[in-house]
């Protein structure tokens, strides 16, 4: 009887001897050893979609594990980054996301996600140029007469947004605040049918970025582009000055694209990642395909992309509590 229990205490503490070795193994499997999820908070088509779509078949290439991603959009980006704050911290749930993250909590009375504590900022990903553009029956043909225009006019001249709270909002508010002038706010559902109103004259000006559709507006004359918010010049818009050269040298703009891991990820994971999306972002067909889109590449270390969020988050939350703003 003794014989017979010691055989089955035996049996029992082999058992688990098994189990915590399969599970140290299983810890210890080179990362990563199954499917990893980007999250993208927006609905599929939009610019983060595409980065994601982009970058994942070829991590899943380099990683010999599928590369999903799962379009979870709502509440202004809450519900994905919420989600993906939530996901468990092992580096399976990546989140893929823009400066909408930065302005979250400010804007959004409903978000509860504490976006400094709650992630780990991998890297980041590329930028878009701003441009600060006008309907061609505006009467200013630069940024100093609209400026000029707008002073001698308050409140008369209307912007278009993709809506109460949406980054257009911010970067039309931001140019406001630098440049001291009043233009009345009109919001649409979305950046394309903002970009709609302004073409067609129903509102002045568009403060929008500067991807390939919209260059290609200029280009065709349907818009006065007055000035790019970036310290250099667009190569492929050479004739439209910076801000600085335009007059308005403190206004610096720009939509920017990162990854992002739930609070807790490994650092050697956040590594790894790191390291292999920069190496995709340098592949010749990436580059062009982001060309395309007037995307221009712009990676670092975690630390320099957690630094960066972290001024993003402090200047966006101290424009938005100023001026007021909130998502509709």
């Amino acid at each position: 009887m003794k014989l017979g229990l010691w055989r089955n205490c035996a049996g029992v503490l082999l058992y688990l001897a098994i189990g915590t070795q399969a599970a140290a193994a299983a810890d210890e499997a080179p990362y990563p050893s199954r499917t990893v999820s980007i999250v993208v908070p927006t609905t599929p088509g939009g610019t983060a979609d595409l980065l994601a779509r982009l970058v994942g078949p070829k991590l899943a290439v380099m990683w010999g594990h599928p590369v999903i991603v799962e379009n979870k959009p709502g509440a202004g980006t809450l519900v994905g980054t919420d989600y993906a704050a939530q996901a468990k911290p092992d580096g399976y749930t990546l989140l893929l996301t823009f400066n909408e993250l930065a302005t979250l909590p400010a804007i959004n009375k409903h978000a509860k996600v504490d976006v400094v504590k709650g992630f780990e900022r991998i890297g980041k990903i590329g930028t878009l140029p701003v441009l600060i553009l006008a309907n061609p029956k505006v009467e200013a043909n630069t940024l100093r007469e609209l400026i000029a225009q707008a002073k001698q006019n308050p409140g008369k001249l209307t912007y278009a947004s993709n809506g109460s709270g949406g980054v257009l909002q911010l970067y039309s508010e931001m140019f406001k605040q630098e440049a001291g002038v009043d233009i009345m706010h009109v919001p649409y559902k979305g950046a394309l049918e903002a970009s709609t109103a302004m073409l067609s004259g129903e509102v002045d000006v568009l403060v929008q970025f500067a991807s390939g559709n919209v260059q290609n507006y200029v280009k065709a004359n349907r818009t006065k582009a007055y000035a790019i918010a970036s310290s250099e010049r667009l190569a492929t818009l050479p004739d439209v000055p910076t801000t600085a050269e335009a007059g308005l040298p403190s206004l610096q703009l720009e939509a920017w694209y990162g990854v992002f891991a739930p609070a807790g990820t490994p650092r050697s994971i956040i590594d790894k990642v790191n390291k292999d999306v920069i190496e995709v972002l340098q592949m010749p067909d990436v580059r062009e395909r982001l060309k395309g889109v007037g995307m221009a590449v712009d990676t670092g270390t975690p630390e320099s992309f957690d630094a960066f969020f972290k001024k993003e988050y402090r200047r966006w939350t101290d424009l938005i509590v100023s001026a007021g703003i909130q998502s509709n």
